[in-house]
C-alpha cells in the first residue's frame, strides 16, 4: 500500500507508522483516520528482513517524523525491520531524556507480555479499538500527542551502524532469531544510570550475559550492538577472549593487553604505558575529550579472573558502557546478569526449519519434538538444521538418538557453511565434546557430579543428595563430603554446566544435551555405572520401597561366608513383597558389621581410644558401600536396604564424624614426642564432649540394627529370630 509516501518534499511527517506486514488489514482502517485530523502520515510497504535492506528513504523519513506509531501485535517482536524503527524513535527519545516521548504503542493483543521495553507496557499504551467510532477516538489521541510536539526526530539516531575497533566490524547472521527481551535487558542494564524513568535496581554502565556453550551470547551481544548501535556514536570496542578459556589469569589478561593496544593504535594514538592500567589511562583521556558514548564488549570472558583482573576489563571512561560474556556463573557482583535462555519452542521451530519446511503432519511433530529434544539449543538446531537438506525430519531425529554415532558430532554450524556469518569467530568444536571443558576420566569430583546429574536429567538433584550418594560410594572421606561437593558444584557453575533449579535452594540440573554428551563421550563408563547405581539407590531410599518383613514371619536367612546365624530352617519360598533372599544376607552381614562397633557398644568413662572409636565407625562407610555394590549387581527390582543403609551412613555416621574427625586430628598434632595417645586423648578438653555425642548415637544405630534385624529375620543384638523363637 502505497499511501505512505505522497510525493511530499522534505517536509516533516507526523505520524511514522511501524507494523508488521501480518496487520495490513488493521493499517488500512488505521491511517485514513489519521490522515482525516490532517495528521501526514508515512506508512512504507515494502518488506525488510536485514540492516542492510533498510533503504534510504526510510531513514529519512523517521528522522523527519515528530513520533512513531507502533501497532505492536504478536508478530510485530519477529520482525527485526520493525524493531528497528522502534530501536530508531525510541532512543531518540533517549536521547531527550525521555525515551517514551518519541513512541506511541497500540497493542491489538489480549496480552501485553509481548510488548518489550518494560518501560513501552504502561506507557501510552493503547488496546486496538473493536468498533470504527473507537477508530477515530484513537486517532484523535495521537493527534494530541502528536500536536505537543514540534520538532522531528532528527538524525540523533540516524546511523545504523558505527566505527568498529578492532576492525572488521561483526556484521550479526542472518540465522539470529528471537531474543529481543534479553536485548532490550541489555539496554536497561547499561542505561540505568541515564533515565529517571528507569527503575534504579542497579549501577548501570556494565552488564553480562551469562550461558552455557552454543547458547548463543556471542550472536546475541552482537546483535545487540547492531540494533542499538545509534546509542553508540562513539564507536563499538570488541574484545574476544574465548581462545584463553582454561588458560591462566595473566595469560587471559596479556591477551587482552595486546588487543587494547591495538584500538589505540588504530585510534592514531601511541602510548608512553606499554602496562594495561596505563593504556586503559590513556585511552579515557582520549574517550573523553571525544565526548561520545562508546560500548566496551568483552566476548568470552573464561572463568578463574580476580576482581581486579574483572574491574580492568570495564570501559576506561564513564561514557562507556561495558557488556561481557561469560560461561561463568561466578562473577555475580561484577555487574548485573542476564542468563540467556534457550529458544523457545516457537523460535527454536522457526531455525530448525530455515532451509528445509516439514512436509506433512508426521515431519512437522518430528520437528517440533527434534526442539524439545534439544531444549532449544541454538547451535545444535543450526546444525541439524543444515542436515535437513539430506533427509527429512523424521529420519533425522531417529539418527539424532541413534547410540551408534552422533550427528552433533563433526559438524559446523549452518551460518559458518553458508557463509553467512563473515565476522573473525572463535573455533566451534563440535556441541556434543565443547560442552565437556576436559574429557570425563578418573575419579574427579566435578566429573562425578556431571555423571550424577547426566543420570537425573532431566530432574534437578539437592546438594544434599549429592552429598549422599558421594559419601556412599567413595573414595572420599565422610568428613570431606560438603566442602568436596561444594568445591565441585562451584567448578560446574565456572563452567557454565549447571542450571540453578528456581524451585528449590542449592539443586541444579543440567541442559540435556549436556548430559547426553556426558553419556556418550565419558571414557570411564564403569564409573558411571556405579554412580547410577547408588544415585538411584539413594533417590529409592526416600520413596516407598519393600517393607520389611513384618516380626512374626520366619524368613530364614542364608549362612553367610563371614558369618553364620543360627541354625537356621529350610527357606521357604519367597513370596511376593518380601525380602529376597540375597537382601536378607546383606542385611545380616551389615548388622553383624554394626553391632559389633562402639557406637552400638559404648565406651564408658575414659575406657578406650577416641581415635579407634572414630576408626571403627568410618570402617562402616567401607562395609555399607560393598554391601550396597553387591547389592546392585545381584538383585533388581525395589529393595528396602539400601534406604536403610543410606540412612546409616548419610543420617547417622556422617554428621558425626565430619564434626568429630577433623577436630580430633587438629587436637592430635600437638601431642608432644613421647605422650601416648591415649593420656593425650584424656588432656583434651573436649574428650568428654566426643565422648557424649558418641553415647547419644547409641540409640539412633541401635534402631538401625534392629531394622536390619527385621529385614534378614535374625536379631543380634535381642539374641534369636525376630519370630521370638
Amino acid at each position: 500500500m502505497e499511501t505512505s509516501t505522497p510525493a511530499a518534499s522534505p517536509a516533516e511527517w507526523d505520524v511514522f507508522v511501524s507494523y508488521s506486514r501480518f496487520d495490513v488489514q488493521k493499517i488500512d482502517v488505521l491511517v485514513p483516520a489519521l490522515q482525516a485530523l490532517g495528521l501526514r502520515v508515512f506508512v512504507d510497504d515494502t518488506a525488510v528482513d536485514d540492516f542492510s535492506s533498510i533503504t534510504a528513504t526510510i531513514t529519512e523519513a523517521l528522522s523527519r517524523s515528530k513520533v512513531l506509531l507502533a501497532l505492536y501485535s504478536a508478530d510485530y517482536p519477529k520482525r527485526r525491520a520493525c524493531q528497528w524503527e522502534l530501536t530508531y524513535a525510541y532512543l531518540s527519545g533517549q536521547h531527550e531524556g525521555d525515551p517514551r516521548r518519541r513512541t506511541l504503542v497500540i497493542n491489538p493483543e489480549h496480552s501485553a507480555d509481548h510488548v518489550h521495553p518494560m518501560e513501552l507496557r504502561d506507557a501510552r499504551h493503547w488496546p486496538w479499538p473493536t468498533v470504527q467510532k473507537a477508530v477515530g477516538r484513537l486517532a484523535e489521541r495521537v493527534a494530541a500527542h502528536v500536536n505537543a510536539i514540534t520538532t522531528p526526530m532528527g538524525d540523533l539516531a540516524h546511523a545504523p551502524f558505527v566505527p568498529w575497533l578492532p576492525a572488521p566490524a561483526r556484521t550479526g547472521s542472518m540465522h539470529f532469531t528471537g531474543r529481543l527481551a534479553e536485548q532490550w535487558r541489555i539496554h536497561t542494564a547499561l542505561h540505568r544510570h541515564r533515565s529517571p524513568l528507569v527503575a534504579q535496581a542497579g549501577a548501570g554502565r556494565t552488564a553480562q550475559l551469562r550461558g552455557m556453550p552454543g547458547i548463543g551470547k556471542t550472536l546475541l551481544a552482537q546483535e545487540y550492538a547492531l540494533h542499538f548501535s545509534s546509542a553508540f556514536p562513539g564507536g563499538i570496542f570488541w574484545f574476544d577472549l574465548h581462545r584463553l578459556a582454561g588458560s591462566r589469569p595473566s595469560d587471559v589478561m596479556a591477551a587482552y593487553t595486546e588487543q587494547v593496544h591495538t584500538v589505540l593504535s588504530a585510534l592514531g594514538l601511541d602510548p608512553p604505558a606499554t602496562s594495561l592500567p596505563g593504556l586503559l589511562s590513556h585511552l579515557a583521556v582520549a574517550l573523553g575529550e571525544r565526548g561520545t558514548h562508546c560500548l566496551w564488549v568483552v566476548d568470552g570472558v573464561p572463568d578463574g579472573l580476580s576482581a581486579d583482573d574483572l574491574h580492568l576489563l570495564r570501559g576506561p571512561h564513564l561514557l562507556s558502557a561495558t557488556l561481557i560474556t561469560s560461561r561463568s556463573l561466578r562473577y555475580s557482583s561484577f555487574a548485573e546478569a542476564i542468563d540467556v535462555p534457550p529458544l523457545n519452542d516457537a523460535d527454536g521451530y522457526r531455525l530448525l526449519t530455515s532451509l528445509r519446511a516439514p512436509q506433512g503432519d508426521p515431519e512437522r511433530a518430528a520437528a517440533r519434538s527434534l526442539v524439545r529434544d534439544v531444549d532449544g539449543h541454538p547451535q545444535a538446531l543450526d546444525l541439524l538444521a543444515g542436515l535437513t537438506e539430506h533427509g527429512d525430519f523424521i529420519r533425522l531425529r531417529n539418527r539424532f538418538h541413534a547410540p551408534e554415532s552422533d550427528v552433533l558430532t563433526n559438524r559446523r554450524p549452518l551460518s559458518r557453511e553458508r557463509g553467512t556469518d563473515t565476522s573473525p569467530a572463535p573455533p566451534s568444536p563440535p556441541p556434543a565434546t565443547d560442552f565437556l571443558s576436559s574429557p570425563l576420566s578418573g575419579n574427579l569430583s566435578s566429573d562425578d557430579l556431571l555423571r550424577l546429574f547426566a543420570t537425573a536429567s532431566p530432574e534437578p538433584l539437592a546438594q544434599t543428595t549429592l552429598e549422599d550418594v558421594l559419601s556412599t560410594v567413595g573414595p572420599y572421606d565422610p568428613w570431606e563430603i560438603p566442602s568436596v561437593v561444594a568445591e565441585a558444584v562451584d567448578t560446574l557453575l565456572g563452567h557454565g554446566a549447571l542450571r540453578p533449579d528456581r524451585t528449590r535452594e542449592r539443586s541444579w540440573t543440567i541442559h540435556p544435551l549436556l548430559a547426553r554428551a556426558v553419556r556418550r563421550h565419558d571414557t570411564d563408563t564403569a564409573r558411571q555405572e556405579d554412580l547410577r547405581r547408588i544415585l538411584l539407590h539413594t533417590l529409592a531410599g526416600v520413596l516407598p520401597v519393600h517393607p520389611p518383613a513384618p516380626a512374626h514371619t520366619a524368613v530364614a536367612p542364608r549362612p553367610s561366608a563371614r558369618a553364620t546365624p543360627q541354625t537356621a530352617e529350610p527357606a521357604a519360598p519367597e513370596a511376593p513383597g518380601l525380602p529376597g533372599t540375597v537382601e536378607r544376607i546383606a542385611a545380616f552381614d551389615l548388622q553383624i558389621e554394626l553391632v559389633t562397633r562402639v557406637g552400638v557398644q559404648p565406651l564408658t568413662g575414659d575406657q578406650g581410644s577416641l581415635r579407634e572409636a572414630l576408626t571403627s565407625l568410618y570402617s562402616l562407610f567401607a562395609t555399607t558401600r560393598e554391601v550396597l555394590h553387591r547389592l546392585a549387581r545381584e538383585t533388581t527390582g525395589p529393595l528396602a536396604l539400601p534406604g536403610i543403609a543410606a540412612n546409616l551412613a548419610n543420617q547417622h555416621l556422617r554428621p558425626f564424624l565430619s564434626a568429630w574427625h577433623p577436630a580430633l586430628e587438629e587436637y592430635e598434632a600437638t601431642r608432644p614426642a613421647g605422650a601416648s595417645q591415649v593420656e593425650h586423648e584424656r588432656q583434651w578438653k573436649r574428650s568428654t564432649d566426643i565422648r557424649a555425642e558418641l553415647a547419644q548415637l547409641q540409640g539412633p544405630l541401635t534402631s538401625v540394627a534392629k531394622e536390619l534385624a527385621a529385614l534378614c529375620g535374625t536379631d543380634l543384638l535381642g539374641g534369636g529370630r525376630t519370630n521370638g523363637g
